[in-house]
C-alpha cells in the first residue's frame, strides 16, 4: 500500500521538477522560440490582435527573422499553411504576455519579445503537465493509481515530449493533452452516456482536427468502442452524434472563415504541392531508422510492446481499438512526403498517439511489478536506463548534437552520451534529398 502511495505522488513530482527546469532554463531567453513552423502556427494572433494585417500586405521585419512565408495557390492568392488550431490554443498565454507588455515600459509588445517568447513555452509545458494528468486519468480505468502515475511519468520522461514541452511549442503537446482529455472522458461516457462528456470530447476532438488534420485518426478509438460496446440508449443515437458533429464543425470553422477571407474559397489544401504517398509508406524507416526512428530516439517504447499482448488478455476490445488505431495512425504518419517531418526529434508526428502507448506500458508495468525480485530488478534498472537514455537525447538534441534531419548509425553511437560535439561531426551527417522527396524518390 504505501509503494501504490509513493507511485501516485510521482506525477506531483514530475510537476516540481517541470517547474525548476522551466525556470532555471531561461528557453524563452536562450532560444528563439518564436521561429519556423510555430511562427506559422502562431501568426494569427500578432497578425490579427497587433498587426491587423492577416493578408501581410504590410509586414513588419521580425517576420523575415522568424522564417515566415506564405504558399501561393494557382489563382495568386496567398494564405499560410498551418492551420489555425495552436494559435487557438496558445491564445490564453498569447493575452497575458500581450497585456504585459503594453502595460510595462520593459518590453515591446510586438508579438516577439520576451513575454510573448515565455508565454509560449508557458502553454506548452502547461499542455503538457495537464495532458499527463488526464492521461493518468485515463489509465486508472485500466490499472492502479499508482501503476497509472508511473506510466505517465514514465511516457514523458522515456520519449520526445519533454523538447517540445520546454524548447519548441509545436502543435504536437497541445494536441496530446487534448487526446488525454477525449480517452479520459470516453471512459466516463462509456460507463454513463451524457451530453456533458459529448460536449467535452466534441470540442477537444475540433481543436485536434484544427490542429493537424490527420489528429482525426485519434477517434478511431473512441468510435470503434462506441460500435462494439453500444452504450447509447434510444434517442442518444441521434441527439449525441449530431451535437457532436455541431461542435466539431464550430470548432474548425474559424480556418473555414481564414480561408474565405484570404482566398475567397471555403475550402484549401494549404499544404499545396506537398502530399502522401500511401501506397508507398516509410513506416519502417519511421520506427526504426537513425535519421528519426520512434523507437530509436524513444527506446522506452520497447517496454510497450509487450504490453499489448497482455492488454490484449485482459481487455481484448480495448486492445483492438488501440492496435488499430495506432496502425492506420503509422500508415498515415509515414505515407507523408516527408515521412522524417524536417527539423525535428523523433517522430515527432506520433507525440499525440502516445497515449496507446501508455495503456501498453501501463500493462506491461502492471505484469513486471506482480514478478519476483531476481526479475523485477533488472528489468525497473533496464526502464530506468532508458528513460534517462531518452532525457539525455532530449538535452542533446536541444544542443543540436543530434542533428534535426541528418542523423545517421554512426554519429548516433559516436555521440552515445557524450554531451559534445565529436571531432569532425559533419563527417557523419547525412542530408535527406527534400526535392527527390516531394516526388516519393528520396531513399
Amino acid at each position: 500500500m504505501s509503494a501504490i502511495f509513493r507511485l501516485e505522488r510521482l506525477y506531483q513530482l514530475l510537476i516540481v521538477v517541470c517547474l525548476v527546469v522551466f525556470l532555471s532554463s531561461k528557453f524563452w531567453i536562450k532560444k528563439p522560440v518564436i521561429d519556423w513552423d510555430i511562427t506559422l502556427y502562431y501568426h494569427y494572433l500578432p497578425a490579427l490582435f497587433i498587426y491587423d494585417d492577416l493578408k501581410f500586405e504590410q509586414p513588419v521585419a521580425e517576420w523575415g527573422k522568424r522564417h515566415f512565408y506564405m504558399k501561393t495557390d494557382a489563382e495568386g492568392n496567398q494564405f499560410v499553411k498551418m492551420t489555425a488550431g495552436p494559435a487557438i490554443l496558445y491564445s490564453p498565454f498569447f493575452f497575458m504576455a500581450h497585456a504585459y507588455a503594453t502595460f510595462t515600459d520593459q518590453y515591446v509588445a510586438d508579438g516577439f519579445s520576451e513575454p510573448y517568447r515565455f508565454a509560449l513555452l508557458a502553454a506548452a509545458l502547461a499542455y503538457a503537465l495537464a495532458g499527463l494528468y488526464f492521461l493518468k486519468r485515463f489509465l486508472q480505468h485500466y490499472v492502479s493509481a499508482g501503476i497509472a502515475a508511473l506510466s505517465s511519468v514514465l511516457i514523458f520522461a522515456g520519449t520526445n515530449l519533454p523538447h517540445y514541452s520546454f524548447v519548441e511549442p509545436m502543435s504536437h503537446v497541445f494536441s496530446f493533452a487534448l487526446v488525454c482529455l477525449i480517452l479520459w472522458r470516453f471512459e466516463i461516457y462509456r460507463r454513463k452516456a451524457s451530453m456533458k462528456e459529448v460536449i467535452i470530447m466534441a470540442l477537444s476532438a475540433g481543436f485536434i482536427i484544427l490542429s493537424r488534420p490527420t489528429n482525426i485518426i485519434v477517434l478511431l478509438f473512441p468510435l470503434l468502442l462506441i460500435f462494439i460496446d453500444k452504450p447509447l440508449k434510444g434517442k442518444q443515437w441521434i441527439s449525441h452524434p449530431l451535437v457532436a458533429a455541431l461542435l466539431i464543425f464550430l470548432a474548425v470553422s474559424p480556418q473555414l472563415f481564414y480561408w474565405k477571407y484570404m482566398t475567397g474559397h471555403w475550402i484549401v489544401y494549404s499544404y499545396t504541392e506537398e502530399g502522401f504517398f500511401f501506397l508507398d509508406p516509410e513506416i519502417w524507416k519511421g520506427l526504426f531508422s537513425y535519421r528519426k526512428g520512434w523507437f530509436v530516439y524513444s527506446p522506452l517504447l520497447f517496454i510497450c510492446i509487450p504490453g499489448f499482448y497482455f492488454l490484449f488478455k485482459e481487455r481484448k476490445k480495448e486492445a483492438l481499438a488501440a492496435m488499430l488505431s495506432l496502425a492506420f495512425a503509422l500508415w498515415v504518419t509515414f505515407s507523408w512526403w516527408c515521412w522524417w517531418y524536417g527539423g525535428s526529434f523523433g517522430a515527432r508526428a506520433l507525440i499525440e498517439f502516445l497515449p496507446f502507448m501508455a495503456l501498453a506500458l501501463a500493462f506491461s508495468l502492471q505484469w513486471l511489478l506482480g514478478q519476483k525480485l531476481y526479475l523485477k530488478i533488472p528489468a525497473l534498472s533496464l526502464i530506468s536506463f532508458l528513460a534517462l537514455w531518452s532525457i539525455f537525447m532530449n538535452k542533446q538534441y536541444k544542443s543540436s548534437i543530434l542533428h534535426w534531419d541528418s542523423m545517421t548509425k554512426e554519429l548516433f553511437w559516436k555521440q552515445f552520451f557524450i554531451d559534445h560535439h565529436i571531432k569532425d561531426h559533419g563527417k557523419y551527417l547525412d542530408p535527406p534529398d527534400y526535392d527527390a522527396a516531394l516526388k516519393g524518390a528520396e531513399e
